[in-house]
């Protein structure tokens, strides 16, 4: 395929290996269940669980750090206290939008009946409760005909809109446990009025459905888990902001500017609801969304998918350039189902297609920069949540060699490739 006239042959530049030093404070999988116990053994938390009470323990379909020991913990506290929990999956509609499919990504995660202890009631059935800014507002009937609800979530800034509550509790309630079709209604608001409505309609369900308490974690920029709060329900309208705050600060970025070229290995829903953060990228389906101190990228190369992303590519749109590879192994009903219900079809366009890693960087290279290959400057990371280690080529190494946030390893190479054209390292 001659879609180049000097071809797919390019000098590489030096790449460097580069650790980036964030603030690692976090919380070991011991300390995590003394701090989740000593939260529920609180008189406030501890005296609105009642014996018998049917619990429904919201779970979402995030990659969130240690989720299974998480909901174990918490429902292993729920039983001591005499509860009844069961699980009630919240991720709108991920998993192709069916109840079997959210049980597989729940699996995936490592929770099932078998792992949890408890039932996992996974049906799509919602009611309408009321209209709220001009919107109805759906709800899992599951949820709503428990004694009480406790979503599980992490707080983190939202990739496509900004507010004082993004991606949180109030989220996960109206759109999470909206399940298919309450997501659907309350995207078709569009990105714009949701700065507004997640709040007004998050909070309708806190004051008209059994929700009692959230268990809401911050991670820190290593994807570690910084801290877990369990906040009883009067308290969230106060809490969650402030979590969203400790969030941002602790978001990890790449914090270099400019790049011609970021090379990301893998996207995936489990790395973020784009697939790849727009937090970090800059990059976002939605028109208009601002991005505090983002890189200025000029191209952005996808090599891959995650695995347990199971096909869903969304985000694929917010690159440049991917393999046929990559391509392959996308599905168009899982991924689809995604990007109808948020109304972004801009996430799931395909970008300019080659035949392999060496294609794609060639490309990549020849059209991001006007200098010599070898000159220009380009990152590559594994994906958009773990940005404590990557490789920057030797432009950037040597703006780095004097910057206390970054430590430039002995290891370095050249790009290679196998005889397929995939990078070999």
């Amino acid at each position: 395929m001659a879609v180049l006239e000097s071809g797919f042959d390019f000098e590489s530049p030096m790449m460097y290996k580069v650790l980036q030093h964030f603030d690692d404070r976090m919380l070991s999988k011991t300390k995590i269940h003394s701090v989740i116990r000593d939260q529920f053994h609180d008189e406030a938390i501890k005296n609105v669980i009642k014996p018998n009470m049917k619990i429904a323990v919201a779970v979402g379909s995030r990659g969130i750090r240690h989720i299974s020991f998480i909901v174990r913990t918490v429902i292993d506290l729920l039983k001591e206290l005499g509860a009844a929990p069961f699980i009630v999956p919240a991720m709108a509609s991920h998993g192709g939008g069916e109840g079997e499919g959210q049980r597989t990504v729940l699996s995936n995660y490592g929770i099932t009946e078998e792992t949890m202890g408890v039932p996992i009631n996974s049906s799509m059935e919602t009611i309408e409760l009321s209209t709220v800014n001009g919107v109805p507002v759906y709800f899992s009937k599951t949820a709503y005909e428990s004694d009480f609800i406790i979503p599980i979530c992490r707080i983190k800034p939202h990739t496509d809109f900004k507010g004082p509550i993004e991606s949180g509790v109030y989220k996960m309630l109206c759109v999470g446990l909206g399940k298919h079709k309450g997501a659907s209604t309350i995207h078709s608001a569009g990105f714009a009025a949701f700065p507004a409505l997640i709040p007004a309609a998050g909070q309708y369900i806190i004051d008209n459905a059994p929700v009692g308490l959230a268990v809401c974690i911050v991670e820190n920029s290593y994807d570690e888990v910084e801290n877990v709060y369990v906040i009883p329900k009067e308290l969230i309208p106060v809490e969650e902001p402030k979590l969203l705050e400790k969030a941002k600060n602790l978001l990890a970025k790449i914090n270099i500017d400019p790049i011609d070229l970021l090379i990301v290995d893998q996207l995936g829903k489990d790395i973020s609801g784009e697939g790849m953060d727009p937090n970090v990228t800059g990059r976002s389906p939605v028109p208009g969304v601002p991005f505090e101190g983002i890189s200025t990228i000029q191209r952005i190369a996808v090599l891959d998918l995650t695995d347990e992303t199971h096909g869903n590519a969304t985000g694929i749109g917010m690159a440049d350039l991917t393999t046929i590879k990559c391509f392959n192994k996308i599905d168009l009903k899982v991924t689809y189902a995604n990007v109808l219900t948020a109304g972004l079809f801009q996430s799931a366009k395909i970008p300019v297609m080659l035949e392999n890693d060496r294609e794609v960087l060639a490309v990549g290279l020849k059209s991001a920069t006007l200098v010599p290959s070898q000159k220009a400057r380009v990152v590559r990371v594994k994906d958009t949540l773990h940005l404590s280690d990557f490789w920057v080529s030797e432009t950037i190494a040597k703006e780095l060699s004097n910057n206390p946030y970054f430590t430039i390893t002995n290891e370095k190479q050249r790009f290679t490739f196998d005889s397929k054209g995939s990078l070999e390292w």
